[in-house]
């Protein structure tokens, strides 16, 4: 009985010396996504999934902003200052992480897979494996637009008569919100970009070295044309528009226009309105050739994982997985940044921007520049939660960009000092 009891005992020890082993040989990685109406949980765990039935022996946990009114950089900031920093993460502003050394920096030919694996390089290294390329312009009614004598407008002053036009006849001419504090400022971005950065593209790099100031002729008409739209053509209650209010004011048919990026073709795409949707880029004074793009959003490494090639490795597989990957821009219509061409189900709509924008003048989204043009950590978050908002309640332009002027001299002086 104690030799059957001795080989039991060792048995069981022996199984607990493997299991053990198995334990340690298991990979767990955090990966943090933005989850948002067209992005949900569901849509990041799938990917998760994918990846976990290819590689058995690693473990993908799916962690993600709380609410829509979390941004993603403001969750991932708290994660970093608690010590729960993501293995793998959706990146939107990198600037803000690159300086404290949160991310890992890519090896060369890590990112062979991209059209462009220098887009977003930051002090020559780059930190960010772009995913998309999303354009901001304006979603407007073609049916409301054609009943009410209106052409697609190509210069600002026919803009600003086919928002007259439009109020004459009892329409609001935009769908603008600030509730949520982030949706205007695709609008101020798309005019920055017609109004600053198409005469210089790389105008964030010098304004980082302050050879320029936010306080400048073409920024300030910028502001004063995307004050006006706020507070003439947006309705009584811009300030208490949350973005899904936004929505439902442009796909009822309460609104003629929607200032807004290209994901809104997912919107589209759910073919709930009754009426045909299109879209044109903001115009500047004499013509509509600029159109301001995002490329600022990827996935990017936490700096002390522990496992930085398998980091890379699905990563890696999020973007050559053809399936996988063109799911992920059939959620919002995106345009793809991989050498390989990937096809999905594209909407009449999305078809028809690729076309308008061919030959185009492209920009950068002005608050989300990337690399070496990238604002100063904090800046994005000021000029969305404080710039933009206080100029479309009316605030002095002027005024609102000497303080950004002032909170730029407080960012620089906060980044040599940590430096």
């Amino acid at each position: 009985m104690k030799r059957v009891l001795s080989i039991v005992m060792c048995l069981i020890l022996a199984c607990g010396t493997a299991c053990a082993a198995l334990a340690a040989d298991e990979v767990s990685i955090v990966f943090c996504v933005n989850i948002q109406p067209q992005l949900p949980r569901t849509f990041w765990q799938s990917i998760a999934d994918r990846y976990m039935a290819a590689n058995p022996d690693v473990r993908v946990e799916i962690i993600g902003n709380p609410s829509l009114n979390v941004t993603l950089p403001q969750y991932e900031k708290t994660l970093l200052v608690t010590d729960q920093f993501p293995d793998v993460m959706v990146m939107q502003n990198p600037a803000d992480f690159v300086p404290s050394g949160a991310l890992l920096a890519f090896d060369e030919g890590d990112l062979d897979y991209l059209v462009d694996p220098r887009v977003g390089m930051i002090d020559g290294k780059q930190y960010v494996a772009n995913y998309k390329k999303q354009i901001i312009g304006v979603f407007y009614n073609v049916d409301m637009f054609a009943a009410n004598g209106i052409e697609v407008p190509e210069t600002w002053q026919a803009l600003m008569d086919a928002c007259e036009k439009l109020l004459a006849a009892g329409i609001q001419p935009f769908s603008i919100g600030l509730k949520d504090g982030w949706p205007q400022g695709q609008l101020a971005n798309m005019l920055a970009g017609t109004e600053l950065l198409a005469k210089d593209v790389h105008w964030g790099a010098k304004r980082n070295a302050d050879a320029v100031k936010f306080n400048n002729p073409d920024l300030a008409r910028a502001m004063e044309k995307y004050q006006t739209i706020c507070t003439r053509y947006s309705g009584p209650n811009i300030a208490g528009i949350t973005y899904t209010q936004m929505l439902e004011q442009f796909f009822t048919g309460k609104a003629a226009m929607l200032p807004i990026g290209s994901w809104v073709n997912a919107e589209v795409a759910k073919d709930g309105q009754d009426f045909e949707v299109g879209w044109f880029p903001i115009p500047g004074e004499a013509n509509a050739d600029v159109v301001s793009v995002y490329v600022n959003e990827g996935l990017s490494i936490g700096a002390n994982t522990r496992y930085p090639e398998i980091c890379k490795d699905f990563i890696r597989y999020f973007f050559t997985d053809k399936a996988l990957y063109g799911e992920f821009l059939k959620s919002e219509q995106l345009f793809s940044t991989t050498k390989e061409a990937v096809e999905y189900e594209m909407i009449p709509l999305r078809r028809d921007m690729e076309a308008q924008i061919a030959g185009m003048v492209e920009v950068e989204g002005f608050e989300s520049m990337t690399g070496d043009d990238a604002f100063l950590p904090g800046l994005k978050d000021y000029f969305t939660n404080q710039l933009t908002l206080n100029i479309a309640m009316g605030a002095d332009v002027s005024a609102e960009l000497d303080a950004f002027d002032e909170e730029w001299a407080i960012a620089r002086a906060a980044v040599e000092d940590a430096g």
